[in-house]
């Protein structure tokens, strides 16, 4: 035996649970007995046929009272309210823990066709309601568990929990009735001396089963207008659908997590295997709440963050300075560890991102999201195919929405620094082009914030969290070709030499390269650059060298890319001012000169930097540092 229950009353309790009074008396007992073996909650839990909350509530209760917590059964009581099953479900300040609910099971519900003051018998029971009474519990612990957690935005009473449990009961009572094909009247029900309502609480309970069958529509239409106890009714329904939705699977299965309120979203996050399916069945019949508070309900599949490395999953992620890349780490681990690092600065410079008072964040936050995909590239071999298309698909849509937002960012600082080489009066030259940048980028950052806030987004972070913080997820199993997971030492030189050979190949094509192949080529220099960076902790000292020189020969060709896209830009507003001009008054049109002298001037800056760009070449192509690149791998 342990050390929960204390040897002086050991015995009382073995006694209570096999000769208890009733099976409540006898359950609470066996708990008891079953932590004092040392058994965990969920162990527990599946033995005495409880939820989870339930069980660490009367372990608590004995806690607190000793065999106190047996008293309250010596007479029959009405239903009461327990505590949510969630782990650790925060309650409203100043609110008391309620008494927990007599199990909802044998003789302690509802079971004769005809009122009587009888208690009735688990055999009475069994032969009205023969199923489904563990999902009514689910139910009401969902309920309760949503009522406690949303108390800030509905402010019902904590009487009312116990108006939401019963009427969480009744409600699927009568539906148990009805798949048996007899008939049941909500009035009916809540006469039975068992749920002990006073008239008030009753006409409370019956409108709110009504309501949370009726149309959205109609009842949020006159909500303001109605009296309390309507209202209230109606907040009871629109709990009672939302928990019904986290059920929908009929699976008992779905647990809530977490609960986020804003004065216009309430996010719910759920866990368990039918978690999707019961998310999209809850935000289906989350209208009637979003209708009454006026908040949109997003319910997410929550993804509990594994341990990394020994550090707490997120947190963990958040503190890292470096990625802690080994050279005899699995290649898919060090994958692992490049994506979690980089998602760590992709979520810290979110915030920053979204207020918009330092664009570097936005900068930032771009790049994070660029080297993840460079990062999926660089490690394609080590995982599964469908495992990086699914999570590329949610960095693609996220850098898209960054994307035009930081490009013209780029282009009006550009232009920016091309007027402080002009005189002061001819300054409002460029104001028509900058207004005109000005508001797209407005627009580019509504569609950006709105799909931030997005559940796509949403849903991307926590499959991408889930998959960067559990060890061996989407990992490729190991082939005849390859029998031994392959380790950083064994594939980092190959990776580095292949895609220098690669950037090395456009030496054939410089002295007549195109516009596009000059592009090609950044793109190339970007996949060097990154793959060394994600793999500097193992290569030599050497190694910074090479990356600062890849630097240089990127900033060229990006300040050319960059040169270049603004001259299709400015041709393109320059086509549309025309045509714009046109419907003007002549005496109202303004001259394009500023404008062109600008076109001008990127056409310059243009064909400097491509004539230039052999120099720049040879001072990058030379022997020199292809030892200093040597030197560095060679310690692998």
């Amino acid at each position: 035996m342990g050390d929960f229950i204390q040897e002086d009353i050991r015995s009382q309790i073995e006694d209570l649970a096999m000769h208890g009074e009733n099976p409540a008396v006898r359950r609470r007992a066996q708990i008891l007995l079953l932590y004092d073996q040392g058994l965990p909650t969920r162990e527990v839990a599946e033995r005495v046929g409880l939820s989870k909350g339930r069980v660490r509530y009367w372990r608590r209760r004995f806690e607190r009272t000793g065999l106190a917590m047996f008293a309250s059964l010596k007479e029959k009581a009405p239903i009461k309210i327990d505590e949510p099953a969630g782990p650790e479900s925060p309650r409203p300040e100043g609110l008391p823990i309620a008494e927990p609910a007599e199990e909802i099971r044998a003789g302690e519900a509802f079971a004769s066709q005809e009122p009587t003051a009888e208690i009735a018998s688990y055999a009475d029971l069994e032969r009205h309601y023969p199923a489904g009474l563990q999902r009514a519990e689910h139910l009401r612990d969902l309920a309760l568990d949503l009522f406690d957690r949303s108390w800030p935005v509905h402010n019902l009473p904590e009487s009312h929990r116990r108006l939401l449990e019963t009427a969480i009961l009744l409600q699927h009572l009568a539906e148990l009735q009805q798949e048996e094909g007899s008939r049941s009247d909500y009035l009916f029900i809540l006469s039975h001396p068992q749920t002990n309502l006073n008239e008030e609480e009753s006409s409370i309970v019956e409108r709110a089963l009504r309501y949370q069958q009726g149309k959205t529509r109609r009842l949020v239409a006159d909500s303001d207008h109605r009296p309390a106890g309507e209202k209230e009714a109606l907040y009871l329904a629109a709990l009672v659908r939302l928990a019904g939705g986290l059920d929908d699977s009929h699976t008992q299965s779905t647990t809530i997590q977490s609960m986020e309120s804003s004065p216009d979203r309430l996010v719910i996050r759920v866990s368990g295997p039918s978690a999707e399916s019961d998310a999209r069945a809850a935000e289906k019949k989350a209208g009637l709440w979003a209708g009454l508070f006026g908040q949109v309900v997003d319910v997410h599949v929550y993804h509990p963050a594994l341990e990394v490395a020994g550090e707490p999953g997120l947190e963990g992620l958040m503190a890292r300075q470096s990625p802690g890349i080994g050279p005899d780490d699995l290649f898919s681990e060090a994958g692992r560890k490049v994506l979690g690092f980089h998602f760590a600065a992709m979520l810290r410079h979110e915030d920053g991102t979204r207020s918009g008072l330092d664009i570097e964040d936005l900068h930032d936050m771009r790049v994070a999201t660029r080297r993840m995909r460079a990062a999926f590239e660089v490690f394609d071999g080590a995982f599964e195919p469908q495992v990086i298309r699914k999570h590329l698909k949610g960095l693609r849509a996220t850098g898209r929405a960054l994307g035009r937002v930081r490009d013209l960012d780029v282009f009006m600082e550009k232009a920016e620094r091309y007027l402080e080489t002009l005189p002061g009066d001819q300054h409002e030259g460029l104001a028509p082009l900058l207004e005109s940048w000005k508001a797209e980028r407005e627009k580019g950052r509504a569609a950006m914030l709105a799909h931030l806030d997005g559940k796509d987004y949403a849903r991307f972070k926590e499959k991408f969290l889930a998959f960067v913080t559990s060890t061996g997820a989407g990992a490729r199993q190991t082939s005849v070709d390859m029998p031994y997971p392959p380790r950083v030492r064994h594939v980092v030189p190959e990776l580095i030499y292949s895609r220098l050979g690669v950037v090395r190949s456009y030496e054939a094509v410089l002295g007549s390269a195109s516009l596009e192949q000059m592009h090609a080529l950044r793109i190339e220099f970007k996949k060097l650059r990154y793959t060394l960076e994600f793999f500097r902790e193992v290569l030599g000292s050497s190694a910074g060298e090479v990356i600062e020189a890849i630097k240089v020969m990127q900033d060229h060709l990006g300040d050319l890319n960059d040169a270049d896209v603004a001259c299709q830009l400015l041709r393109a507003f320059l086509d549309e001012w025309e045509e714009r001009q046109a419907l003007l008054p002549i005496e109202e049109r303004q001259n394009p000169e500023p404008i062109v002298a600008y076109l001008g001037a990127k056409h310059a800056e243009r064909h400097q930097l491509m004539v230039s760009f052999p120099q720049a070449w040879e001072r990058f192509n030379r022997p020199e540092l292809r030892t200093a690149l040597a030197g560095a791998i060679a310690g692998l």
